[in-house]
């Protein structure tokens, strides 16, 4: 947020209905996942977005591209095996990659989770706390692993609920984070006044409308360039 610089882009997973149309991740996602679908849709989605990165050269950009893995997904010993086979032959690399560990599964077994974690940023892959809010998650566990970046929800950022309890629990988070070396990355920044709120904070990194909607693989060299444009 101090440069506006550029730094990555997420990966949304959208389904074509031939009925209801473009359908949103939080309709279908949590189904797939109940019904045991969660790793090959994983598997759907690194894949197209390997092929995206490819075919509009957006290596060329420098920034960083973050995906989604559920936690029974993530925990699986042989999930960066067909990570690493994914990437195979691309310029997207471990180092370009974020995984993004979602909410949508309570957590447990930490010591397994301990081992995984360690062992994708062995591979160079970075990692990030997702959806981090006083009513989603108890980040604290996770700040002993060695996570990359921490995601601030959405509904915190625009000031849903509480306003005492919304600004001691992000303070809270943020100081707990920086102090165990996470980025902070605030999500819902859909307009300026939210960006100086959370600018003034502390936050390290911004996601959001103001910066950019949800858009095609073939529309973000264009939306680069102007952003790179407005910023200056």
């Amino acid at each position: 947020m101090a440069d506006r610089r550029p730094t990555g882009f997420e990966v949304l997973a959208r389904l074509d209905h031939p009925v209801h149309g473009l359908v949103e991740a939080d309709i279908f996602v949590p189904a797939m996942e109940a019904a045991g679908l969660g790793r090959r849709l994983s598997e759907a989605v690194v894949s197209r977005a390997v092929q995206d990165w490819q075919a509009f050269d957006l290596g060329a950009l420098g920034m960083t591209i973050a995906v989604n893995l559920p936690l029974d997904v993530l925990m699986m010993p042989d999930t960066p095996d067909w990570l690493e086979a994914a990437l195979h032959g691309s310029t997207l690399g471990a180092r370009q990659l974020v995984i993004e560990l979602t909410e949508s599964q309570e957590l447990g077994c930490m010591p397994t989770l301990a081992s995984a974690v360690e062992r994708y940023r062995a591979l160079g892959y970075r990692l990030a706390i997702d959806d981090v809010g006083p009513e989603i998650r108890d980040h604290r566990p996770l700040l002993d692993l060695p996570f990359s970046m921490m995601k601030l929800d959405r509904g915190l950022v625009l000031g849903v609920g509480d306003a005492a309890a919304r600004e001691e629990f992000l303070d809270f988070a943020l100081t707990a984070a920086h102090e165990a070396g996470l980025l902070v990355v605030a999500e819902g920044i859909e307009d300026a006044s939210s960006w100086g709120r959370m600018a003034a904070a502390g936050i390290d990194q911004a996601q959001g409308f103001h910066i950019g909607y949800p858009m095609r693989a073939s529309e973000i060299a264009d939306w680069h360039a102007d952003w790179i444009a407005r910023g200056r």
